[in-house]
């Protein structure tokens, strides 16, 4: 994938010397360019061999879905702010991150601290009670329900695992 990343870089480097511009538009549109014969090779070489165009696929899936709950973050923040009465019910959440790897932590951790409302704030070690593994400190603004935070945080976990870090 790595390989396969750099190549395309190569190509919309490639691409911008090649029309004698350094503009960041030259360089998309190179990236586009190469990304399309990429897929093309990849497509003449056979079942199977489509798996960086798979893995960019389910990277914009995930990106799409992180800019969905970030504006809504944003957008329930901001409404905070303009309304006279306080609707926060803030609370900890200790949130089990053990099998995870430490890329997938850190990821997850910064996931959860550029969404407005909720801040990761420390990996601790786990108490009695807890699952085995690290814990992940999480403080959110808006956690009323405390189960229905926790759904989120899984379905954030889970889609970041699906699609950012899985091989297949």
């Amino acid at each position: 994938m790595l390989r396969t990343f750099m190549l395309n870089v190569f190509l919309a480097v490639l691409y911008a010397g090649l029309v004698g511009s350094g503009h960041p538009l030259d360089f998309a549109i190179g990236f586009a360019i190469g990304f399309c014969v990429i897929a093309l090779c990849q497509r003449v070489a056979g079942p199977g061999r489509g798996v960086y165009l798979h893995r960019v696929w389910e990277l914009v899936r995930f990106l799409g879905y992180f800019m969905r709950i970030l504006i809504e973050a944003n957008l329930q923040v901001a409404w905070e702010v303009i309304t006279p009465r306080t609707g926060c019910t803030p609370r900890f959440i200790r949130y089990p991150v053990g099998e995870l790897s430490d890329a997938e932590v850190t990821t997850l951790a910064n996931a959860i601290t550029l969404t407005p409302g909720t801040l990761a704030i420390d990996l601790c070690e786990p108490r009695p009670g807890d699952p085995p593994g690290h814990v992940l400190l999480v403080h959110a603004m808006y956690a009323r329900d405390r189960d229905a935070a926790v759904a989120e945080l899984d379905e954030l976990k889970r889609r970041m695992q699906e699609e950012v870090f899985d091989d297949a």
